[in-house]
């Protein structure tokens, strides 16, 4: 099951890196994180929080993923996150995209929230999507 989850995230990772709108805000190589390097620039994207429920039917099994994506921007003010979030939103909200090991149904957004973080500079936004599979 966990390869699932690193399969959907990796997906997910090359569905955003390769988008024109990603590339037009972000630069040619959209940072997009698992885990946050040392010295990582401002803006980026960071994996954060899967919640995985069963989505089975009578003859297949099947997962609700709703996965975290954290945008993370210095800019003054909330203006470069809430750009940054209207590209990712594009790029994957009832995208179609293929994850190895599953058979993909659908990627819908779920929810989010902005705001700024407690340093008082750091700008966040926690989006979350819903994506269904099934095993193949």
């Amino acid at each position: 099951m966990t390869d699932t989850l690193f399969a959907t995230q990796q997906s997910i990772a090359a569905v955003l890196a390769a988008s024109a709108e990603m590339q037009s805000i972000m630069g040619a190589t959209p940072p997009v994180y698992d885990h946050v390097p040392p010295g990582a620039v401002f803006p980026y994207i960071v994996f954060g929080p899967t919640n995985l429920a069963p989505y089975d039917t009578k003859t297949e099994i099947g997962f609700e993923q709703i996965i975290t994506i954290n945008i993370w921007s210095r800019y003054r003010g909330g203006k470069e996150t809430r750009d940054i979030f209207q590209a990712v939103y594009d790029t994957l909200h009832r995208a179609t995209f293929t994850i190895t090991g599953q058979v993909f149904l659908s990627c819908e957004f779920h929810s989010a929230d902005f705001g700024l973080d407690s340093d008082g500079l750091t700008y966040h936004a926690a989006v979350r999507f819903s994506i269904l599979t099934q095993s193949t």
